[in-house]
């Protein structure tokens, strides 16, 4: 085959790599792809992309600048470190528990890993607020006899206490 037998047209021939348009691409996949915490491939595939099709995207400008623009995001916010510490903490959790389980391991130390645990997984009790329901009032009625009775709305609990006569309750 010689050179004149390929067939070209008069137009300017493209050096740049051609833009191709991935309609399919949701924004949950250039923030996987961003966050960096599984293989490329994973991703895509999760997304149901080949690897050809990813390939051919993952050269695209635009989509490098989606994928850049989210990671400098995420890098700014401190979501890349704390989504690698997550991820970091539970691949450990499981090394943690077993050697915690282990006969080897003292009291104490699996007392600290189940605190861990209780507190990693959001099961300590909670302090219950109470909330501020306006002016606070007093109220007393004295019931005459000794006796005298209070209600009041402030925080914290006041015991009602009643002044009485003690009476002796005989059985006949």
């Amino acid at each position: 085959m010689q050179p004149e037998d390929v067939p070209m047209d008069d137009l300017p021939l493209e050096y740049k790599p051609k833009t191709v348009s991935f309609p399919q691409i949701s924004e949950e996949m250039v923030a996987s792809v961003a966050l960096g915490l599984e293989d490329e491939l994973i991703v895509a595939a999760r997304h149901g992309l080949s690897v050809e099709d990813y390939n051919e995207l993952a050269v695209q400008p635009w989509f490098q600048l989606q994928v850049q623009m989210k990671r400098s995001e995420y890098e700014k916010n401190g979501v890349t470190f704390k989504a690698k510490a997550a991820w970091m903490a539970g691949d450990l959790l499981d090394q943690v528990y077993l050697s915690a389980a282990s006969t080897d391991a003292s009291l104490s130390q699996k007392h600290e890993v189940l605190k861990t645990l209780i507190k990693a997984a959001g099961l300590e009790p909670k302090e219950e607020k109470v909330k501020d329901t306006g002016p606070g009032f007093s109220i007393s009625i004295d019931l005459g006899g000794g006796q005298s009775v209070s209600l009041t709305n402030q925080q914290g609990f006041t015991p009602v206490t009643l002044d009485a006569e003690v009476k002796e309750i005989k059985n006949a």
